[in-house]
């Protein structure tokens, strides 16, 4: 279906005017990243708006109108109206729909964009085409508690995408915070953010950067990265052996879909020479205090694991708990929609 554009900046007007108390309270705690509009509940469904310091980013995830373009100045008017004292770049227009050739046009971000949140700084450029941007705004509520709970603990971040997580737990006092994914460029990304807030990498040729504002002074722990397929790396930590992808074995090339192109079936970890060596994972068997299991519903690896949420979930859990010291804590999520 494709979305009605009429009157955006008057629907995104009243949205800022409902959101007055809270965007007040935002600022205080030093967090220039939130939603501004979510069409879903506020009458423009397939449309959201996003801040992230000074990036307006504009997501449509139905067809949008020819006239769009056209009506991006008027919602940065009426976001600056209710911002007055915010420099903020031209809205840019992301087109979720898969595949889509639309979007722009280039904000113009000076070098090193960032956002703040809760007094931490984590690095935004405007996401490519039909991507995410590098910072989950949902995952506030985790990151928030992280920094509460995470004093004194040894933690894993599983999933870690850029390490936002780990950041905020290290800024809590984290002991350490080993970051697991299997995107290199992702972890990099998140080690950038460690030593943007000034935390401590164990690489010598990074020296931590000086302390972000309102943190006043480095943080004690340790930041890690591993680079390596989650399920693998879980059941190390567990102390269990590999879990096979038997319809590789069995020649299955059904992508990790049943029958008419449905999800379902079995498990589909490592198998043969795609599973990384224990080794790779440092000690088998290596305990943490806290576990933060955030996956994606779906997503394939480089060496073509494959995460399923609907179906996997059982298979992460089981090795995350396992994995914790007596007394430890698993911080779950799950995005699956229904």
């Amino acid at each position: 279906a494709r979305i009605s554009m009429v009157a955006l900046a008057t629907s995104v007007s009243r949205a800022l005017a409902l959101r007055g108390d809270l965007l007040a309270s935002l600022h205080a705690e030093q967090t220039d990243c939130y939603r501004l509009f979510h069409g879903a509940v506020e009458g423009m469904p397939g449309v959201t708006l996003d801040r992230y310091n000074e990036l307006l980013l504009l997501n449509t995830f139905r067809d949008p109108p020819p006239s769009l373009l056209g009506e991006l100045e008027d919602v940065r008017a009426a976001v600056s109206e209710a911002l007055p004292d915010v420099h903020l770049s031209p809205v840019y227009w992301c087109d979720r729909r898969r595949g889509a050739p639309g979007g722009g046009p280039d904000p113009s971000l000076p070098a090193s964009h960032y956002a703040s949140e809760l007094g931490l700084r984590y690095l935004i450029e405007a996401p490519a085409q039909g991507r995410d941007p590098w910072l989950y705004l949902d995952f506030r509520a985790a990151r928030r508690w992280l920094r509460a709970n995470s004093a004194d603990r040894d933690v894993l971040n599983a999933f870690s995408y850029t390490c936002g997580a780990g950041v905020a737990a290290l800024a809590g006092g984290a002991r350490e915070v080993v970051n697991l994914d299997f995107s290199a460029s992702a972890l990099s990304l998140g080690t950038r953010n460690a030593l943007l807030n000034g935390q401590m990498v164990p690489d010598k040729t990074h020296p931590p950067s000086p302390a972000s504002p309102g943190e006043g002074r480095q943080t004690s722990g340790v930041f890690s990265t591993l680079r390596a397929d989650a399920v693998p790396a879980l059941r190390a930590f567990a102390g269990l052996e590999p879990a096979l992808d038997r319809r590789r074995i069995a020649g299955d090339r059904s992508n990790g879909r049943g029958p008419h192109g449905k999800r379902g079936g079995g498990r589909r970890w490592a198998s043969g020479p795609q599973r990384a060596p224990a080794s790779s994972f440092g000690s088998a068997g290596r305990k943490f205090d806290l576990i933060v299991l955030d996956p994606p519903t779906w997503a394939t690896s480089s060496s073509g694991m494959t995460v399923d949420l609907v179906r996997d979930y059982p298979s992460l859990f089981k090795p995350a708990v396992l994995a914790l010291r007596p007394g430890g804590s698993v911080l779950a999520a799950n995005h699956v929609s229904a």
